[in-house]
């Protein structure tokens, strides 16, 4: 009569281990218990070269399941690469693998209920019912649904109680890889696991290739296993959400039939990007930007998915319409946004755990309004083009220029110089590859997107609080201060950098610093924070995201550079005055520091050329006078209704008043960034301090994104220590505190109905484009602007107090206008001309002035912003008068924004000087143009530009060049040599052209940029690329994936039904049962389960 083991057919169950905890034991022991009678059991233990872990886990086996097999991997290669070895380790087809994660516990029938039902349905893979793991009466999966885009559709409801109701055996698309058991011919037909897939999707691949290679799956619910499923917990190194898209996204494409694969591939795209649309609205933009990266990331790895699609098409068996009616229709990942659940991770006090809540479609609809509100807001905006107000000039019309600017190492602002060039230039030529390259649309998503950006970074701020009304508040608030509306209407780019950039700053500050959602649950405990352990890992992340958004920000407005340091060490300070800990309080402070020096790193080498009166030089014209009133409400323009925001101060105070615990934290940090940077702004108002500070509208963000936090503190406070309460003083007060939140958002939406955010109809730029000249046969030339700082259209230069001055080409104001000037010698000679203008010294400024190609002198009156008709800004006193003192100026005409004088002395930008002209251009200071002769100039080289070559005729005499002095322009003659430099009227450029110079060929000008500043922009980029690779959890791709020996098989699975161990050295029988001793990769040790020690 037959034993029992020789009529079962043989199984070997394979456990892939990888530094379990304790936990393990369970496992281990569920193995060893099983009751089916041929069963054999074999660990591929991970991280062998972890000599610790090896022993701990080698006691556990030896303990539990003596006659257990181990084989020992180093590194770990994952869990379907690992299995995968069970088609080396054993060899014949008769029997079945049951392939397990190392946190399965399973019921002492679970093998054979699984291998009776595979016999009894002719199925090919089947799998058991999996629960939770410390509630076996909640069910886990029972099976899983698959949609044709690869994504996972749960059949059970999370957290679904077991009763029953899903008890019976049934066909579906995948079953999960914590345990499955598969025909032992039918997994090496297939080829296993797909070896490219170490985490996420093996289990989907493996059983979408079992079905189209005719086989049924199964799950049996009859067969019960516990399950941990903490993999995101096991391994925070790896990111899970990216590794999930991506191996989806492969297998759709390798998988899906050659057919249906054109149509697929539309539809992916399409679904990709309506989940980015969705995404936005929903809270889970992070999903659906890695399906959009996983999507993109297929088009490089296109040979290798051909390559695997020719593997996998000779397993198809079955036509692709039969598999497609096993598939869900429709997308499960949009239907699952839609549903009322999702997972929340929140912090206790020692603990994170991650819980399912009740979601509300009252974010969805919140972010819908908003985005309503910016865009019928901006409607004028984005149909006409953003006005050139304010900071508002337009982009240039080649992104390639512009690029090609940025790497020349000339700045031709002002009076030109050698000096490192912004790196915003660089940042908006690559802004415009995402417009394809059309300038005006750059501009108009530029100035909108800054807006939204900010908005969404409140937003990422408000998840520290777990309840929807609190995460609201932040980001409607936010959206809604008439801070928004006053920028925009004045064209504060610098103030709407740092509007976008702070709340993005503090969000990832506090995750540097682990401050996390706080458990709710846990109302009663004082919990100063909800702090989370970060891995070393996370951290560098974290530190280098703040580093990005500061030296992005800084790119753009470096004072913002200055504010978001501020704001850090505001918040350090504010954890402790809250009672948090001091270890919080000094990862504050670190992931601040870091951020400063990633800022002015990052944007090397423009960065040397920082200083404090050029951060805080652009449109500061002394004190604004405002008063403290229009201060608290952000009152910046004329808006309407702008006082109502006083009302959100109210909220803050009740925040303050009614919050507990880590409510009371975050009404402590908004509070103390609206008093710090209030008052900063009011003495900035005022002109109390001495030295300059940056402008009013910079230093209110801080105080925006406080008041939005004290009303996301509010709401938090009154859900979780008003509501439920007993009746007494807190509940009116915590009712007038939510009614001051909605009162206080009210000017925000009054500000939308103008469509325009109240821009003026005209601006300076505007206005002089049309009178000023476009072309003139006199040459290039320049304009001086002149006058109170605040009505200049570009960064101005102090001349003396609430006086200033700025110099701009003749060719239209552009955004590189906008970032200040390099100070040069030249300007050192125009400041002198001015001050002897102002001093009543000369009476022929025009002429001295005329080296420098300065043709215009205008001086602004209005602009419709700071200054209007009604209320104009006073022009400095005697200027004007001084002006038309000037015999060589003249008052050409008078728009009612400016008044504008003509230089009649003025010299071309490039000039041919001859005679007298020429003699005089010898002179090195002003006293040598007394009565010089200045009319001999013809104007040569034309749209002269550092980045290209330009050629013109010349003859015998000097040639001018009306920039800063620089050894680095070369003139070259029509006959070859290239001209010796020299200083020209003491401070510009001049050559001296002899008749051997001249040539039948044109001269050609042109800028040398240094060799060493394309070394150094390359070692720039080299480190944004090293930052960009520091906030992603990419893994090395050339690791290393080390197996056991070729020849290491332990088991074969004999014809008749038995399990038999193949080498006497691998697995032999004692007295004490099956000791199975295993070769280690060196070759000359193995491990002994009795005990773990090598001999």
């Amino acid at each position: 009569m037959e034993s029992e083991a020789s009529i079962a057919p043989p199984v070997v169950a394979v456990v892939v281990v990888h530094d379990p905890g304790v936990w393990f034991d369970e496992t281990v022991a569920s193995m060893a218990a099983q009751d089916y009678p041929n069963l054999r059991l074999v660990f591929l233990i991970t991280g062998a070269e972890d000599e610790v872990v090896v022993a701990r886990v080698s006691d556990t086996i030896s303990r539990h399941a003596g006659d257990a097999f181990v084989t020992l991997f180093e590194g770990n290669p994952g869990y379907g690469p690992a299995a995968n070895e069970v088609q080396r380790l054993v060899e014949g087809d008769s029997g079945f693998f049951l392939l397990c994660h190392d946190d399965v516990a399973l019921d002492r029938d679970a093998v054979t209920r699984l291998v009776e039902e595979l016999y009894r349905s002719n199925a090919g893979i089947v799998g058991p019912k999996l629960v939770e793991w410390d509630r076996p009466a909640s069910l886990q999966h029972v099976g899983l649904s698959l949609d044709r885009f690869g994504e996972i559709d749960p059949i059970v409801e999370a957290d679904e109680v077991d009763q029953e109701q899903h008890d019976a055996v049934q066909d579906v698309f995948v079953v999960p890889s914590a345990c499955l058991l598969v025909r032992a011919d039918l997994f090496r037909t297939i080829g296993g696991f797909d070896a490219a897939v170490d985490y996420h999707g093996d289990d989907v691949d493996l059983c979408w290739r079992a079905h189209f290679s005719g086989a049924r799956v199964l799950v049996v619910p009859a067969a019960r296993v516990r399950h941990r499923e903490r993999l995101e917990e096991r391994r925070p190194d790896l990111n899970h959400r990216v590794l999930r898209a991506h191996h989806r996204m492969r297998s759709v494409a390798t998988l899906t039939g050659l057919s249906r694969l054109p149509l697929r591939s539309v539809e992916m795209v399409a679904l990709t990007l309506a989940e980015m649309v969705v995404g936005v609205f929903t809270g889970r933009f992070p999903e659906a930007w890695a399906s959009m990266r996983a999507l993109v990331g297929l088009i490089p790895r296109t040979p290798w998915l051909l390559a695997r699609r020719r593997a996998v098409a000779k397993l198809r068996t079955i036509p692709e319409p039969e598999l497609l009616d096993l598939q869900v229709r429709g997308s499960s990942r949009l239907s699952s946004y839609l549903r009322t659940r999702d997972t929340m991770t929140y912090v206790g006090a020692d603990s994170t755990v991650r819980r399912w809540r009740a979601t509300s479609t009252a974010p969805t609809l919140a972010w819908l309004a908003v985005i309503a509100a910016v865009v019928i807001g901006s409607r004028t905006f984005i149909s006409r083009g953003v006005p050139a107000i304010g900071e508002f000039l337009p982009f240039p019309e080649s992104p390639g220029a512009l690029m090609e600017q940025f790497r020349s190492g000339w700045n031709p602002d002002g009076l030109g110089a050698t000096s490192p060039n912004p790196t915003g230039w660089a940042a908006i030529s690559l802004l415009s590859v995402g417009t394809l390259f059309h300038m005006g649309l750059a501009h108009t998503v530029a100035v909108i997107g800054l807006v939204l950006a900010g908005i969404l970074g409140a937003a990422r701020v408000g998840t520290v609080f777990p309840s929807t009304r609190a995460r609201l508040a932040s980001f409607v608030v936010y959206g809604a201060v008439p801070l928004v509306s006053g920028m925009l209407a004045q064209g504060r780019w610098t103030g709407l950098v740092a509007y976008a950039a702070v709340p993005w700053f503090v969000h990832l500050l506090r995750r540097a610093a682990g401050i996390g959602t706080a458990d709710p649950r846990l109302v009663v405990l004082d919990l100063v924070d909800g702090l989370a352990r970060l891995t070393w890992r996370d951290r560098v992340r974290y530190f280098a995201y703040l580093g990005l958004v500061a030296a992005l920000a800084a790119a753009f407005a470096p004072v913002v550079a200055l504010l978001l340091g501020a704001v850090g060490v505001v918040l350090a300070v504010a954890t402790l005055l809250a009672g948090g800990s001091w270890r919080t309080s000094l990862w504050l402070s670190a992931g601040t520091l870091v951020a400063m020096i990633l800022a002015v790193g990052l944007n090397l080498p423009w960065s040397t050329t920082w200083t404090w009166d050029t951060l805080t030089l652009a449109r500061t014209g002394g004190p604004e006078g405002r008063g403290l009133v229009d201060i608290a409400t952000f009152g910046l323009s004329d808006q309407p209704l702008a006082v109502l925001a006083i009302a959100l101060y109210v909220s803050l105070l009740g925040a303050l008043v009614l919050g507990r615990a880590w409510r009371l934290t975050w009404a402590v940090r908004a509070a103390m960034l609206v008093v710090a940077f209030g008052s900063l702004a009011v003495l900035a108002d005022r002109g109390t301090l001495s030295m300059r500070l940056p402008d009013v509208s910079v230093l209110l963000v801080p105080v925006a994104l406080g008041l939005a936090l004290g009303a996301a503190a509010v709401m938090a406070a009154f859900d979780l220590d008003v509501r439920g309460g007993g009746f007494g003083w807190r509940q009116p007060a915590g009712v007038l505190a939510n009614v001051a939140v909605v009162v206080g958002v009210i000017p925000g939406l009054v500000a939308v109905g103008d469509g325009a955010w109240s821009t003026p109809d005209r601006s300076t730029p505007s206005l002089l484009g049309s009178q000023l000249p476009d072309e003139t046969t006199d040459g290039d030339y320049r304009v001086l602007f002149l006058g109170d700082p605040r009505l200049l259209p570009v960064p101005a230069q102090e001349l003396t107090e609430g006086v200033g001055y700025a110099v701009v080409d003749d060719d239209p104001l552009d955004v590189r206008d906008r970032w200040v000037a390099p100070d040069t010698d030249a300007d050192n000679r125009l400041r002198l001309v001015l001050d002897l203008l102002a001093d009543g010294d000369t009476l022929r400024a025009g002429q001295l002035m005329a080296p420098l190609g300065i043709r215009y002198i205008v001086v602004p009156r209005t602009d419709d912003s700071e200054s209007t008709s009604e209320d104009p800004l006073p022009v400095p006193g005697g200027l004007l008068e001084s002006l038309e003192d000037q015999l060589d100026l003249a008052l050409t005409f008078s728009p009612p924004s400016a008044e504008v004088f003509e230089n009649r002395s003025a010299m071309p930008t490039g000039a041919q000087l001859t005679g007298e002209t020429a003699e005089a251009s010898g002179a090195e200071n002003i006293n040598g143009l007394v009565g010089a002769d200045l009319t001999q100039a013809e104007p040569v080289f034309v749209g002269a530009d550092a980045t290209e070559i330009t050629s013109d005729d010349l003859t015998t005499g000097v040639m001018h060049l009306a920039t800063s002095f620089d050894e680095r322009w070369e003139l070259r003659g029509g006959s070859g040599p290239t001209l010796d430099p020299r200083n020209g009227f003491g401070v510009t450029n001049a050559w001296d052209v002899a008749g051997d110079a001249v040539g039948e060929r044109p001269a050609t000008l042109r800028y040398a940029t240094d060799t060493s500043r394309s070394v150094l922009l390359l070692v720039v980029a080299g480190l944004w690329l090293a930052t960009l690779l520091a906030t992603s959890r990419a893994r090395n791709p050339l690791r290393r994936r080390r197996h056991v020996s070729e020849d290491a098989t332990l088991i074969a699975l004999g014809s008749d039904g038995d399990n038999v161990a193949l080498d006497e050295l691998l697995a032999h029988e004692t007295h004490g049962g099956w000791i199975d001793d295993v070769l280690d990769e060196r070759g000359d040790e193995t491990v002994d389960q009795r005990d773990g020690r090598t001999f």
